[in-house]
């Protein structure tokens, strides 16, 4: 089985913990993107995946490449273009105070990708999962219309597409998403959406109080309206500090809802690209036949061993996932 993603990578600078931006005289260097993350996630697990984007044709782009080689993502679709690399600066959150993300993407090199770049039938050759985000869509007009071309082509093809919604509010306003995500989420077969997604971006509403509930209620509407999409699933998240979360991961499939334990991840060491390790875990899941169950634990404890890896993208190992979800925090592997 192979996955294709299809987003913006960028260059990462990050305070090292304890020190602001305003502070700070030096910055750790790394690369993320929503998409890069799930694909180096997924190799460490042993997929095979490749990535398609277009980063800048200088020294920061073929370090970028490399990067993705490094962790075992092909990288023979990636164009290369004469603007910028995107850069995202993370001024790492302690105790009580939270993280901070600042963008400087405008005009970046990915922004301008169009079809001409890409060979959408050569790219998705033997792919059987293709993959992207609401970070893609948000990006540019030019995003969004290869996005949609790739889509089409997906659907006629039976390659299913996987779509993490990942709102930004710093991207896009809600009324843009709303009419982009409606647009987009018939050629869609795995979603991964909360309740605040269904609220604020598909306009659902409903009464109930309980959040499993609401849960499964939107879910339910969802596939109703979609019944192309076959999967949804989404985290509760319970921040007590920026170094302690409590974290569960909830899959919905053939009308059920499933929930995993409730873990607590302590000595939070990076928080970011957690989301994408939980979209790998349900991915690697589904694509192995797992049962709704372990679905539901695998990709909350690859999302947990996340928190715990500086930088964007999950380095786990299969082994080191499945671990945890039967043995817990235990003694030192010998």
């Amino acid at each position: 089985m192979k996955v294709a993603g299809f987003g913006e990578i960028l260059l990462r600078l990050s305070t090292k913990k304890g020190l602001l931006i305003s502070n700070s005289k030096e910055f750790d260097v790394n690369y993320g993107g929503g998409e890069a993350n799930v694909l180096i996630s997924l190799s460490k697990f042993g997929i095979e995946t490749r990535a398609i984007t277009k980063v800048s044709d200088n020294q920061i782009g073929e370090t970028i490449i490399n990067y993705l080689k490094e962790k075992s993502v092909e990288t023979s679709f990636i164009a290369r273009g004469n603007k910028r690399t995107p850069i995202y600066f993370l001024e790492m959150g302690s105790g009580n105070r939270g993280s901070k993300v600042i963008y400087d993407r405008k005009d970046s090199v990915f922004g301008s990708i169009t079809e001409k770049d890409i060979n959408i039938k050569e790219a998705l050759k033997d792919v059987d999962v293709f993959h992207f985000s609401g970070i893609t869509l948000a990006i540019s007009e030019e995003t969004r219309k290869l996005t949609l071309k790739i889509l089409k082509y997906c659907k006629e093809n039976n390659i299913l597409v996987s779509y993490d919604s990942n709102y930004r509010a710093k991207m896009w306003t809600l009324e843009e998403a709303s009419k982009v995500t409606k647009k987009i989420l018939p050629y869609v077969n795995i979603f991964s959406a909360g309740i605040l997604d269904a609220e604020n971006i598909l306009n659902m509403n409903c009464n109930l109080e309980n959040k499993y509930e609401k849960l499964k209620y939107y879910y339910h509407e969802i596939t109703k309206i979609y019944p192309n999409i076959e999967y949804i699933f989404s985290s509760i998240r319970e921040v007590q500090s920026s170094s302690v979360n409590r974290l569960q991961c909830n899959y919905y499939t053939n009308n059920k809802l499933y929930s995993s334990k409730i873990y607590t991840i302590d000595e939070i060491v990076d928080r970011v690209g957690g989301g994408d390790a939980l979209t790998a875990g349900v991915l690697y899941s589904i694509i192995n036949n797992k049962s709704p169950e372990y679905t539901c634990e695998f990709a909350t404890s690859a999302s947990v061993l996340k928190h715990t890896i500086c930088g964007d993208a999950n380095l786990v190992t299969f082994e080191d996932v499945e671990n945890l979800m039967k043995n817990g925090v235990g003694k030192i592997s010998r």
